[in-house]
This record gives structure tokens, C-alpha cells and sequence, in this order.
């Protein structure tokens, strides 16, 4: 507790490290965390770094992990957890993927660019062969119930609207009469010519059926008649793999400059147009329908056949991906701090940083490790120089329990360099407090309860990956449970 009321003494420190070793040394320094560099290229934009290349090829490689995940979110499959960060650092970082073989730097990330390359490569050649299968599997199934409905059409409502006319028409003149009887003894009359319709067959959404009912209505000037008939299934839309209500439609018309303009209006409108045979050969009709069944059911068994390709292969994604992402993070983070080191001689670098005195020798020692397993003839330099501002940063060493506190209290705002820390005094006074303010017995021990729940399952919960609200009260467990103590503890009293 006397380490966490005041905040941990600073040494600003100069290393000198080979370029060869230089990735090490901050992988070695990173694991400790105790040191904050300084930008010594203050003056240099981003794109003017050294490392910028390799930085912006773990930008790459973070794109294609993020659509990796959204790949698996698809398929509503989870991440696989890649277990505690802190037992992922102390491992080596490419042993599980390489076959045990370790390696690190420009290396790494060559490999783990090889190997996501493929993954991608595969997946987006999957994915175009998913849209391009359900887009033809969405006709041929568009198809097939246009020609039912279609059939139906013309089998039932059809002849009732022709005696529906013949009965509005029975009125006739002599002359009329007698033409019909001269038409009659002799080929098709001009009448039935005349009254021939063309019309247009296709699929449009039935969110858009109104409106493209009364576009029809208003183009053609009532000189349509259009019919509708849902389509019960919904269909599956290959960009987005949504499911879609669509409804067939049948527009009979007379003109030909009508025609044009239906075109038009389908056309805007998104709806799929197709051609049918003539509804009075029912032998073409029938076979059309058998071989468009025939095909239906081939085009389904291939996509299956994709989807279940495409679903593995996300399993095996998920397994790996939040694994991937650890590397990733890891290596743009030890990237972006090399930035801030400068070249001073050939072959060398040279970074400046703020560190705990007291781990100013563990940090000498990563160092000389890291070029010692190199094998590097030039020796390494860590030495203490002179503070550059008066103020250094301040530092808070914490555990598991004064973690929430402290975490807390920074909300607020976070103490100067060696001030005393209001964190201390909050463990103790905070939920106290709040147990007088609570002082409910019942209410208490729902919250104790659910503080000790969450104790039980601390190493759970730690390889676990959380949401955003369940990782926050997993931090402040020991918090919530002393709050639920003092509240029961104030009920009682």
C-alpha cells in the first residue's frame, strides 16, 4: 500500500541498440512495460518514418482479419478466445502457427502475410462463387413461379374475364350480327385480332409493389391491366444475404411505345423480366417447367455444396483469427515505438524513454539478451542522461484488487508525478459509503452475491473474452463486493 500511495520514481534512460536487434529488444521491453519512449523525429510526418512499410503492412493485415470476422459473423460463429494476454506475450509468437519454429520481425510478418493471403484468396473467390450461384439460383426459383402463376392465370381467370366481355357485349346491332355470322363462315375476324394483348411477365419486390403499380398507372395512362400474386417463400439476396418478399406480376398491354415504357419501369424499379411461351401450348409450358424443376434442384445442391465449404472454412478461421490479431497488435505496436527511435550511426539506433528506477537493470538486461541471442559483435548501451522537463510521467503500480479503485479515480483525473494518490483513501472510503447510502440488507446481498459470483470465476473470466460491460464490472469485482458487504453491514446496523 505505501508503493500505491505515492506513484513509482522515474529515471530517464538512452538506449543504443543494433537495428538487426531492435525488434527483439522492444518485444523483450514491451513484455515488461515499465518504459515510455520519447519521439526523437519530432519534425517527421507519419509517412516519413522508418518503419511506416511494415506499419502499414499490419494495417493490411488487420483489414483481412476484420474481414475474417465478418466472414464468421455471417455463419454466427464466435472467435475462438486465444486465451490471457499476459501468457500470449511470455510464449513465443509464432510457434503454434510455424510448427514450433520461432521467429519474429520482418519474418513474422512475411509468413503470417502468406498464409492470410491464401485464406483471403480463397474465402473472396467462395464468396463470388456464393452471389454468383444464389443469383441463378434466384432466377431459375423466380422462374419456376412465374410459369405457375402464370399457368394459373391463364387456366382460371382468363376464360372468366372472356365471358365476363361476351356478357357486357350481348347487346349487339343487326349489322353487328350479321358481320360476326360472315366472320364466322371464314378465318379469324378483325375483332379478335384487335383484341390480341401482349404482355410482360417478370418478379419485383412487394415493398415496391405499390409504387410500381401506380408508376405503370400513370405512364401508360390506365391503358394496362397489371395482376400480382406473392410469392410465398422469401428470396435470398445474394449481396447482402438477406431474405426479400418478392411478388410475380402480369402487365397485358396493346402498344408497342407502351412496351417500351414497362421495360423502363422494371428496369428502374429493379424487377426481373422473363419470357414465356405461349400459355395456349401447354405441352411447351409443361416441359419448361420440368426442366427449370430439374435445374432447380441441381443449382441447390451446388450451393449447398459452397455454403457448407464456406462454413468450414470460417470454422477454421475462428479458431485462429483473435490469435492473429494479438500478433498483429503486437507488431504495430513495437513498429510505431521504433518510429520514435533515431539512426545515429550506421547499422544503429538510437531511443530515449522514461522508466521505474527500479527497473532500470531488468530493462539493461532484456537488452543485453536480446543482443546476445542475435549474436551482434557491436554492444548495446542503456544509460541514465538527464531529465528533459521537470515533470515525468506518473506511474501507479496495482493488483487485481487496487486495480478498479485506481481505475476509478483516474475518471476524475490522474494524480501529478509523486503526489499522493486519492485511489488509496477511495478503497476504503468509497464502499463505505456507499453501503450508508444503500443500507438495504436484501438489496446488499443480490450485490454481495453477485461480487462473489464473480470472484468464483476470476481465472475464467480472464481468458474469456468479454463484452464492454461484463469486462468492466469484471474489473471492479472486488469493488462490487465490498459495496455489497458495507451494505448489508449498514442494513444490519
Amino acid at each position: 500500500m505505501s508503493r500505491w500511495f505515492r506513484s513509482e520514481e522515474m529515471e530517464y534512460i538512452s538506449l543504443i541498440v543494433n537495428e538487426d536487434a531492435a525488434h527483439d529488444c522492444l518485444a523483450d521491453l514491451g513484455r515488461l512495460g515499465v518504459i515510455q519512449f520519447t519521439d526523437l523525429n519530432p519534425d517527421l510526418t507519419p509517412f516519413q518514418r522508418r518503419y511506416v512499410s511494415y506499419v502499414k503492412r499490419c494495417d493490411e493485415l488487420e483489414r483481412k482479419l476484420r474481414f475474417f470476422a465478418n466472414a464468421c459473423d455471417s455463419f454466427n460463429l464466435s472467435l475462438h478466445p486465444a486465451g490471457d494476454v499476459d501468457e500470449f506475450l511470455d510464449q513465443q509468437m509464432q510457434a503454434a502457427a510455424t510448427g514450433g519454429k520461432s521467429e519474429s520481425g520482418a519474418a513474422l510478418l512475411e509468413s503470417l502475410e502468406n498464409e492470410l493471403e491464401g485464406y483471403e484468396t480463397q474465402l473472396k473467390e467462395l464468396n463470388s462463387y456464393s452471389e454468383k450461384l444464389t443469383t441463378e439460383y434466384n432466377e431459375k426459383v423466380e422462374l419456376q413461379e412465374v410459369l405457375e402463376k402464370a399457368r394459373r392465370f391463364f387456366m382460371t381467370d382468363a376464360p372468366r374475364l372472356a365471358v365476363s366481355e361476351l356478357t357486357t357485349g350481348g347487346g349487339q346491332t343487326g349489322n353487328d350480327r350479321t358481320d360476326n355470322l360472315l366472320e364466322s363462315e371464314g378465318g379469324p375476324s378483325g375483332r379478335d385480332m384487335d383484341m390480341r394483348f401482349s404482355s410482360i411477365t417478370g418478379v419485383v419486390s412487394t415493398e415496391e409493389k405499390v409504387r410500381f403499380e401506380r408508376m405503370i398507372f400513370r405512364a401508360t395512362r390506365g391503358n394496362c391491366y397489371v395482376r400480382f400474386a406473392p410469392i410465398k417463400q422469401p428470396i435470398t439476396d445474394p449481396e447482402n444475404g438477406n431474405l426479400v418478399e418478392k411478388c410475380v406480376f402480369i402487365v397485358f398491354y396493346k402498344s408497342m411505345s407502351i412496351e417500351q415504357k414497362l421495360k423502363n419501369i422494371c428496369d428502374a424499379f429493379g424487377a426481373h423480366r422473363y419470357s414465356l411461351p405461349d400459355m395456349d401450348d401447354a405441352p411447351a409450358v409443361d416441359r419448361m417447367l420440368t426442366e427449370n424443376a430439374q435445374e432447380l434442384v441441381d443449382s441447390r445442391t451446388v450451393l449447398l455444396k459452397n455454403q457448407d465449404t464456406r462454413f468450414r472454412l470460417c470454422q477454421m478461421l475462428a479458431q485462429h483469427c483473435e490469435r492473429w490479431t494479438w500478433i498483429v497488435l503486437r507488431e504495430k505496436a513495437i513498429y510505431h515505438s521504433l518510429n520514435m527511435f533515431k539512426a545515429d550511426v550506421s547499422g544503429m539506433l538510437r531511443g530515449e524513454g522514461w522508466v521505474i528506477a527500479d527497473a532500470v537493470e531488468t530493462c539493461r538486461d532484456c537488452v543485453n539478451r536480446a543482443h546476445a541471442n542475435m549474436d551482434m559483435a557491436m554492444p548495446s548501451l542503456v544509460d541514465q542522461v538527464p531529465k528533459p522537463w521537470p515533470t515525468p510521467p506518473t506511474h501507479f503500480t496495482t493488483n487485481k484488487f487496487t486495480y478498479g479503485y485506481q481505475e476509478f479515480v483516474n475518471t476524475y483525473g490522474i494524480p501529478r508525478y509523486r503526489e499522493a494518490n486519492p485511489a488509496l483513501f477511495t478503497a476504503a472510503t468509497f464502499p463505505f459509503l456507499f453501503g450508508v447510502m444503500y443500507g438495504d440488507i436484501g438489496h446488499g446481498l443480490f450485490l454481495l452475491a453477485g461480487g462473489l459470483y464473480m470472484l468464483w470465476n476470476e481465472k475464467k473470466n480472464d481468458k474469456e473474452k468479454l463484452s464492454e460491460m461484463a469486462a468492466g464490472m469484471h474489473a471492479g469485482r472486488y469493488m462490487i463486493t465490498m459495496m455489497g458487504f458495507f451494505a448489508v453491514y449498514a442494513g444490519f446496523m
